[in-house]
């Protein structure tokens, strides 16, 4: 044998080394066999005739004993057959047919590693062993499962790169007491060793990037799957799959699959509360299996509670708790801290500012830190930064944060973030235009603590959008810590925004506490400003009875601590209520009472909103002159910087000149104002302004351009949930629609306009449905129906004592006497 290994050796070109490594075997081995001072094992002779490519002519070279020969036809028991590792797949199982079908196209198009990352419990594991074992036919030469213990309660468990090798080494054959101590020589035994074959490789929890780049095989004939909870997008040449926990669909599956006593009903509710984690649900599953005389509702009771939810899903090594400490663990004490400070963030999300405040860093030390936890799963990012904590990570910081830290430095860390979030919220609200500017810029002032603010009106409703979650939280927050300063002020520039988002509730939930926390503070400054914020959400909503209470309230707090201009805004606030349901001569009334009242005042501004108000209802009951008048009176007042007037002055002025039959003028004026509301961003004025252009239009004879001045109307009026908007632009473009024969369209824009102001009492607008029904049904030669929606009209428009009444009062009665003389002589019918 020794001299048959040194010629075969020779003959192929190969130093003792060279073959060493070739053969995965040690060099002394090499030089001991050559030497004759020893005999290969079966192993070793089976390997260094791999390396040599020795065929089945040239064994004799070797000089083989009939053991070794029958080693190398197979017959021996002492050759190890190929290892098959891969633990059996959960009994569990179910769903993950996305990204089991994701990893094994991914194989089918050339993948060789697959690094499936995720957070603690997410089923990493699962994942990896179920498509180990669809893929595992393709690796006849073996499957290993290697646990690497990367994230682990155990001390002392994790495994150098060296005994990994070496016990891989030796599941593939090679004789362990023959591998090389260098590390880099036994991973380039390593990759000799698996050169050749098809393998597939588990490797389960790993530490990190790095520690895989040494586990890898230098060639594409194996499949190494690995799992991590750190990201593995690093990985030289792997498929990275990001694990998230599965959808509802799936998760209720993986119930149904563990207990079969539960509803899909009580297995949603159960996924809920285990955020849906495959961990959890699991646990969850193995309480209800363990306790036969359960139902699921007395689980889901004892999982109603947060501070007993994690308990329930303990099982000590194998609970969600351990795994996510584990987790925790492997961070640094900064960002330990910073984990458990989030769970104070009161909402479900956070940006870098925020973040820097609860750990006292700067903004950029405090977004690495934050990408940092994502990179080990214990924060989710789902859009560039903003980062949240699953449900499950929250309540373990939560507990953390009671544990680990003292309750004042809890507080403080509270107590920034809200420095934080007032300084940003009166930041963005001074971008918005509002009639109390004013006071809003003196707020900012007051507030700031030297963050950066906002350049413009675009980027600070962006940020309010992102961030209105946690604003409205953190004044529910705030008042529960008895921070009712910071509590009021959040809310209040909260109120800055109602006109640029589409819904109410949370405005109105916001309001209610800042209203409840003026009462408490005995301030009847904050009290009145928070019932005049609430008059005008309810003015947005068309609730137009409980907005008029609301505003009276504040006329006469207002009138009681002297604040003459305040008082009068509230009426006029009530006087929008009355135009908004018809009611235009009460309008009238009532802005006259304003107007009285705000000349009293020092202040100007006022005066002129409330003079720009009066022309409204007065060019709907046909009195252009006053109108102008009112306009006059306004420009006269007016203030250089009050852009926000400005643009409503002239606005109107274009209807004037329009109802004086120029519209093409009125469409210049009007064309102008949209371009000015849209630089400002004044949606009110902006969806207004839209209207109007469509009516210019329709003057024109240019009714299809019209239909999308109003189509953008009422889109606008929808995202505002302004419905006082959206019933005048229905009507409106149901107008368009008609002129452009496209009766089925208009009859259904119409009849959404009426069911809408039917609801909120607006009796002008209803009659406006009306008619443009009737007109609709005219032009489709459906002239009872026409006849029957005119009548109706014409008893609106006569309530609303609109100029209006008398013109469709004129239609109806041609229209029933031309019906009248179409109609055949009934004598003659029954002859």
């Amino acid at each position: 044998m020794s001299t048959g290994l040194r010629t075969l050796r020779l003959r192929a070109m190969l130093t003792q080394e060279e073959l060493a490594l070739k053969a995965a075997v040690g060099v002394r081995t090499i030089r001991d066999i050559e030497s004759g001072k020893v005999r290969p094992q079966p192993r070793t002779l089976r390997l260094l005739v791999s390396a040599l490519n020795v065929g089945a002519l040239n064994v004799d070279a070797l000089n083989v004993d009939e053991r070794g020969r029958a080693a190398l036809a197979g017959r021996s028991s002492a050759l190890a057959a190929a290892p098959r590792e891969l633990p059996r797949p959960l009994a569990g199982f179910a769903g993950r047919e996305a990204e089991l079908d994701a990893i094994v196209t991914a194989v089918d198009d050339g993948a060789a590693i697959v690094a499936v990352h995720g957070m603690a419990g997410v089923g990493k594991t699962s994942l990896a062993v179920g498509a180990a074992h669809a893929l595992a036919p393709r690796y006849p030469d073996g499957q290993l499962f290697v646990d690497l213990h990367g994230f682990t309660n155990s001390i002392g468990s994790r495994p150098d790169p060296a005994s990994v090798l070496t016990r891989v080494l030796g599941r593939l054959g090679v004789d362990e007491r023959y591998l090389p101590t260098d590390l880099g020589a036994l991973a380039a035994a390593y990759r000799s060793a698996i050169a050749d074959r098809r393998v597939l490789l588990v490797f389960d929890n790993a530490t990190d990037a790095e520690q895989l780049e040494q586990l890898m095989p230098g060639t594409t004939t194996s499949l190494v799957l690995t799992t991590s909870r750190r990201d593995l997008s690093r990985l030289t040449g792997a498929y990275p799959v990001l694990l998230e926990p599965p959808p509802m669909r799936e998760a209720v599956a993986m119930l149904g699959n563990a207990v079969s006593h539960i509803t899909d009903d009580e297995a949603v509710a159960i996924a809920e509360r285990c955020g849906r984690l495959p961990l959890a649900l699991g646990l969850a599953s193995a309480r209800l299996r363990s306790r036969p005389h359960w139902q699921a509702e007395d689980l889901l009771a004892r999982l109603d509670h947060k501070n007993r939810l994690l308990d329930e899903l303990d099982m000590g090594h194998w609970g969600v708790t351990a795994a996510l400490r584990a987790s925790y663990l492997e961070l640094d004490p900064a960002h330990q801290r910073l984990l458990r400070r989030l769970s104070l963030v009161p909402g479900d999300d956070v940006e870098a500012h925020a973040a820097a405040a609860l750990c006292e860093a700067d903004q950029e030390r405090a977004a690495a830190m934050l990408e940092s936890l994502v990179d080990v799963h214990l924060a989710e990012s789902r859009s560039p930064g903003r980062y949240r904590l699953h449900d499950l990570v929250r309540l373990f910081a939560t507990r953390l944060a009671e544990l680990e830290e003292a309750q004042e430095d809890l507080d403080r860390a509270f107590t920034r973030l809200l420095e934080v979030y007032l300084h940003r919220s009166y930041q963005a609200a001074i971008q918005v235009p509002s009639q109390h500017q004013r006071m809003l810029t003196n707020e900012a002032r007051m507030h700031d603590i030297g963050l950066p603010g906002f350049t413009d009106q675009e980027s600070a409703i962006a940020w309010f959008q992102s961030e209105r979650g946690n604003l409205a939280a953190a004044v529910f927050e705030a008042e529960s810590a008895g921070q009712l300063e910071s509590a009021w002020h959040l809310a209040n520039a909260f109120s800055a925004f109602r006109m640029h988002e589409r819904g109410m509730d949370q405005h109105l939930a916001v309001n209610r506490m800042a209203l409840d926390i003026a009462r408490r503070l005995g301030d009847e400054r904050k009290e009145a400003h928070s019932l005049g914020d609430r008059g005008r959400h309810l003015l947005y909503a068309s609730r137009h009875r409980e907005a008029i209470d609301c505003l009276e309230q504040v006329a006469a707090l207002n009138r009681k601590l002297g604040d003459n201009a305040g008082a009068a805004l509230a009426l006029r606030s009530i006087g929008v209520q009355h135009e908004q349901s018809g009611r235009f001569t009460e309008a009238l009334d009532v802005y006259r009472d304003a107007l009285a009242l705000a000349e009293t005042d020092a202040g100007t501004r006022a005066i002129v909103h409330i003079n720009v108000n009066t022309a409204f209802p007065l060019l709907r009951l046909g009195r252009p002159a006053e109108a102008e008048r009112c306009l006059d009176a306004a420009e006269e007042h007016l203030e250089a910087e009050d852009g926000y007037n400005r643009i409503r002055i002239a606005f109107n002025r274009g209807t004037l000149v329009r109802r004086r039959g120029d519209p093409a003028t009125a469409l210049a004026m009007h064309t102008a104002c949209l371009e000015q509301c849209r630089e400002t961003g004044l949606l009110g004025g902006f969806t207004a302004t839209l209207i109007e252009l469509g009516e210019d239009l329709l003057l024109l004879d240019r009714p299809a351009e019209a239909v999308t001045y109003f189509g953008q109307a009422v889109e606008q009026a929808e995202e505002m949930a302004y419905l006082a908007f959206e019933r005048i632009a229905r009507n409106d473009l149901g107008r368009a629609l008609t002129a452009t024969d496209r009766t089925d369209d208009a009859i259904d824009q119409h009849t959404r306009a009426a069911a809408l102001a039917e609801t909120h009492e607006d009796v002008y607008e209803l009659a406006r449905s009306r008619h443009g029904l009737a007109v609709a049904h005219h032009r489709r030669g459906e002239i009872p129906a026409a006849i029957r929606h005119l009548r109706r009209a014409v008893q609106g428009f006569e309530e609303c004592e609109v100029p209006e009444a008398a013109a469709v009062a004129g239609e109806l009665e041609r229209m029933e006497r031309r019906a009248t003389l179409a109609a055949p002589d009934p004598r003659t019918t029954l002859r």
